[in-house]
Order: structure tokens, then C-alpha cells, then sequence
């Protein structure tokens, strides 16, 4: 069970969860994506090549850290794409379609169904434009499962803003103490979280630093395991 910042126990009331790298396996569909991607625009590669650049879109993407129309942009140019489609053509696909190709860990809909059994409330807080990210969401299965799902671009307002996890908790009917906020990456999601006043789980997967690593905050490796600590 987890403890507030003066080491209490406190009742648990919500818990909370980034979607990407936390409920869907961002990787895994980002590579389903890339290859639909390259079929659809570049049909004629040969096996090689379409490996080739299906690395390149994951290696100038950060994983979706990054303003897409520039992504697209680089990859143009880097491509040496003659006839290519308006990067911001590029960037609409990516938003419109990339839900289609999610890859939600395993353990993502066991977890939420206990939690829901067990009485508490359950929900999504997640970075990025709304048509990507709630398209993401439709697709996943997960909505059903939550109680609220709160995208940035929504709201005008992006983690790791503390607003963002109050308006949650605020429209939930609960206090940000009583919500514990599962997510990977260490300022939005994790400091975001703390800034707010909830208590947090760190899914990590070593895409981050260990300096980025805080004490007073559980790791985890499966989102089952949030089940210790709630």
C-alpha cells in the first residue's frame, strides 16, 4: 500500500494510468503501424529496404516525442522521397490511423477489470492530440474499463502540468491524494503526478536513465503488479 508524502497510509480511491508504454505496448504497435506505413506509400521497396526505413521511422521518432510534421519532414529528407505526400499528409496519417494498429500488453485488461472489481475507479490521462489519442483509445478496448479518459489535447493543457491530473480527479469526485497515477516516463507522468499531490507506480522498461529513478516511488516491469501496491 502506498503512503502519502508525511509516510501515511491513505485510502485509495482511483488509480489512474498513462496509455502509452503503461496500458498499450507503444513499440510493438509502432512496428505494426511503420510497416503499414511504408506498404501503403512506398509499395514497391524491396525487403531490405523496407526494413531499412521501418528502422528509420523508429529512430527519428523518440517515441512520439516529436512535433510529427517535422518528423515526417525528416524522414522525407532523409529519404531522398521524390513525389512524396505534404508532410503534414504524412503527420494526418499517423494520427488518424495509428490507433488501428495498437498492441495493449497482456496483463492491461486483467488489471483493470480487478480494479473495477475491487470498487475503484478507473481511468486514463494521456498525452497528445485528441484524434490520435482517442482513436487509440476506441480501438484499444479499454474505454469500456474506465471511468474517465482525459486527453491533453482535449484540454489544452499537457503533462506534466499538474492541472491535467487535478481536472481528472476533480471530474472523478475525488481528491488527487486518494488517486495513484501508473506511467513511464519520469517528469510527465511521474513528477506530473507527485506535483498534483497523487501518489505514482513507475512502469519501467529501461527506456530512462536510473538517475531518473526516484526512491519513494515503486517500479514496476508488469502493469500486475500495480495489485501490490493499491
Amino acid at each position: 500500500m502506498l503512503k502519502n508524502s508525511k509516510n501515511n497510509l491513505i485510502m485509495t480511491k482511483a488509480v489512474l494510468f498513462d496509455f502509452d508504454e503503461t496500458l498499450q505496448d507503444r513499440t510493438k504497435a509502432f512496428e505494426k503501424y511503420a510497416y503499414a506505413f511504408l506498404d501503403e506509400f512506398l509499395p514497391d521497396l524491396s525487403a531490405e529496404e523496407r526494413e531499412k526505413r521501418k528502422k528509420d521511422m523508429e529512430d527519428t521518432g523518440n517515441g512520439g516525442y516529436v512535433n510529427r510534421v517535422e518528423w515526417c519532414t525528416e524522414l522525407v529528407k532523409m529519404w531522398g522521397w521524390k513525389n512524396a505526400p505534404d508532410p503534414t499528409v504524412l503527420a494526418n496519417h499517423y494520427d488518424v490511423n495509428f490507433g488501428d494498429y495498437n498492441v495493449i500488453f497482456e496483463n492491461s485488461v486483467p488489471l483493470l477489470k480487478e480494479l473495477r472489481a475491487r470498487g475503484y475507479l478507473t481511468g486514463v490521462i494521456t498525452n497528445g492530440p485528441s484524434i490520435l489519442q482517442n482513436h487509440k483509445m476506441d480501438k484499444s478496448g479499454l474505454r469500456p474499463l474506465c471511468d474517465i479518459v482525459v486527453v491533453s489535447g482535449d484540454e489544452g493543457v499537457h503533462k506534466p502540468d499538474p492541472r491535467l491530473f487535478e481536472i481528472t480527479a476533480e471530474r472523478l469526485g475525488v481528491e488527487p491524494g486518494e488517486c495513484v497515477y501508473v506511467g513511464d516516463h519520469p517528469i510527465n507522468d511521474i513528477q506530473g503526478a507527485l506535483s498534483a499531490g497523487m501518489r505514482a507506480i513507475r512502469m519501467n522498461f529501461g527506456w530512462f536513465k536510473d538517475k531518473d529513478l526516484r526512491p519513494d516511488v515503486p517500479v514496476i516491469t508488469d502493469i500486475i503488479y500495480v495489485l501490490k501496491y493499491v
